[in-house]
């Protein structure tokens, strides 16, 4: 009995729930980190940093070629170990790219940049690598279920930044290049906690590249278009609507990252079940975790929209104040891409990644296309709007792709604690 107690204590610090509060507390931070930059730098600085930033996202999964989603789906029927050691090997040529990268951009985008800041960027890109490193331990992470792991990759970054970010501010030495040396430092020092976390030694076997790469390619353009999804209207919106809306937006973007933390979850959750569910069978597990994601859904944007209200100004300072309009877009889109994201798992680990990539650049596509049309106009409300439209398509797209009737996927009063319950529950 003793035993058994000691085990529920043990599977509830091991909980997915872990993934919501992860994302939280790094969500957190970033309302912390992200006021704090924006008077320490000003508006150029601020929008140079977001852009810089968004590509230290970008780069990493253009060049992982989905490799952490294929070492995912392998890690999930087994002890992962040798996708692992083939796909830091992938990692460690791409050194060879991302330096190739880093240069073009050190004579285009970064143009502008001071010339601090412009070594430091390229630099970021540079170690690009370091990020699809720990993007492949976590997926191991994940597929295992060591959810204390996840937590930790998850907060460690955000956490050591907001930590250098608050130095460099009281010591008065605030700029765009230090910023984004700060950031970095976070990527580092993540890398070396994921190889800690996953215990992987470099002898022994490997999973056979072909094979790896071959599955990877499968979910390569979904990875991709989802990392431009959530990240280039950051970097677009800066020529499109000008520094002020850029800094209004980037401010709804980061609270509209909330409900995006329980679709992560959910997601780890159902990815290993599904993948280890027999074909015949998945169609209830399909519909199951759609309507968990539309309860959790339905839950948690409301809160997050009054949430949104009485915080922005309280942590950003009045001249925020505009944000709080635009999160009444980003906030409910943010929650339909929640449960597109938790199909898009479920198709992950189903290894249908030619779906994902039809959608994600379908949905990329149309909500470029809005994003150039309503936000030279509406500034950031419009750049809300053309990520809500792209969402809309995304979800429609992969609901239909799922092949589970519209019947199935309504929620019934039972799925809405039964979707909390997966968030707490354990192997």
């Amino acid at each position: 009995m003793r035993t058994s107690g000691k085990h529920a204590a043990t599977a509830k610090r091991n909980s997915p729930s872990l993934l919501v509060v992860g994302r939280l507390f790094a969500t957190a931070l970033a309302l912390i980190s992200a006021p704090i930059v924006a008077r320490a730098i000003g508006p150029e600085g601020r929008g140079e940093t977001a852009a810089a930033i968004a590509l230290f996202y970008i780069v990493p999964i253009v060049l992982a070629l989905g490799v952490p989603l294929e070492v995912r789906r392998i890690a999930a029927t087994t002890d992962g170990k040798s996708a692992l050691r083939s796909a830091r090997l992938y990692c460690a040529a791409a050194f060879l790219l991302s330096s190739a990268i880093g240069l073009i951009l050190f004579f285009t985008l970064f143009l502008e940049f001071s010339s601090t800041a412009r070594y430091v960027a390229t630099l970021g890109i540079i170690l690009s690598p370091l990020a699809m490193s720990w993007m492949c331990d976590n997926s191991v992470l994940v597929a295992h279920r060591q959810y204390r792991g996840v937590f930790l990759l998850q907060v460690s970054s955000p956490a050591l930044y907001v930590v250098l970010v608050c130095g460099i501010w009281i010591s008065g030495t605030a700029t765009t290049g230090l910023v984004l040396l700060a950031h970095i430092t976070g990527n580092i020092a993540t890398f070396v906690i994921a190889l800690f976390l996953t215990k992987t030694s470099v002898r022994g076997s490997c999973h056979r590249f072909r094979s790896l790469m071959a599955g990877s390619i499968r979910f390569a353009g979904s990875s991709i278009a989802e990392a431009a999804s959530n990240r280039a209207d950051q970097i677009l919106i800066l020529p499109l609507a000008g520094a002020f809306q850029a800094g209004i937006y980037s401010v709804a973007a980061t609270v509209s990252a909330v409900p995006i933390a329980f679709g992560q979850a959910l997601g780890a959750a159902y990815f290993p079940t599904v993948a280890q569910t027999p074909i015949q069978d998945r169609g209830n597990v399909r519909a199951e975790a759609v309507r968990s994601a539309l309860s959790i859904m339905i839950m948690c944007v409301p809160i997050v929209l009054v949430g949104a209200a009485i915080g922005i100004p309280i942590v950003f300072g009045r001249e925020f104040a505009p944000a709080i309009a635009v999160t009444w877009i980003s906030i409910p889109a943010a929650g339909i891409l929640l449960v597109a994201y938790v199909t898009s798992m479920v198709l992950a680990a189903e290894g249908r990644g030619l779906v994902m990539t039809t959608a994600q650049f379908g949905s990329l596509a149309i909500g470029i296309a809005s994003l150039l049309l309503l936000a030279p106009t509406y500034g950031a409300t419009g750049a809300a709007a053309a990520t809500g439209i792209s969402n809309i398509v995304l979800l429609g797209w992969l609901l239909y792709a799922s092949r589970v009737s519209f019947g199935r996927i309504i929620p019934r009063p039972g799925d809405f604690l039964r979707s909390l319950q997966v968030l707490r529950r354990s192997s």
